[in-house]
């Protein structure tokens, strides 16, 4: 069975995960949460902790061989400390490499953007910098050679997938849908 690596760690965005894993497992693709470690993660709701999460393979067990692409949720800290983690950078890379999906959404995008990944490329993350600058991601994502995009809910550019905010989910799980059946990992 394909299966997606979704890569989280504490404060995720609840919406951002959930939403997108039960589109994508309609497809029947399989989602397998990966982090730093495999200790349970945050999840949070926009500024509030709401539970725990269990974590299946911590980044060290994680091979990109083993996955058709990654979805990765925004939320107020998750991107920040996975982005500090070389392994998970590389992760990223590597599937890019064999133009596997990598499918940012909302601060998801400072992951992506600091893996160099979104080197050249048109991209989307969280857009309401006016509202919340200390969240702001356009300015790393353009630190890293990234193409900054807000004018549409979900930018794709090859195998990227990139969507603004929680609200566009309905857009970027479509996206992440047309991709995956394209790619012929999914049947139509």
């Amino acid at each position: 069975m394909a299966k997606v690596a979704v890569l989280i760690a504490d404060a995720f965005q609840d919406s951002e995960y959930f939403l997108p894993k039960i589109e994508i497992e309609k497809l029947g693709v399989e989602t397998e949460t990966v982090s730093v470690s495999k200790t349970p993660v945050e999840i949070y709701s926009f500024f509030r902790a709401i539970g725990h999460l269990n974590i299946d393979k911590s980044i060290g067990e994680a091979k990109p061989a083993d996955y058709i692409g990654a979805l990765v949720p925004g939320g107020a800290k998750s991107p920040a400390i996975l982005a500090e983690d070389e392994r998970i950078l590389s992760f990223l890379r590597e599937l890019d490499g064999s133009k596997k999906m990598i499918a940012p959404i909302c601060r998801g995008t400072m992951l992506v953007a600091t893996s160099g990944v979104a080197k050249g490329r048109e991209i989307t993350g969280f857009h309401l910098s006016d509202q919340y600058p200390d969240l702001a991601v356009k300015p790393l994502v353009q630190k890293y050679g990234g193409l900054w995009r807000d004018d549409q809910p979900v930018v794709v550019s090859g195998n990227l997938i990139s969507s603004r905010h929680p609200d566009d989910v309905p857009f970027f799980s479509k996206a992440i849908r047309d991709w995956l059946q394209s790619a012929g990992a999914v049947q139509r």
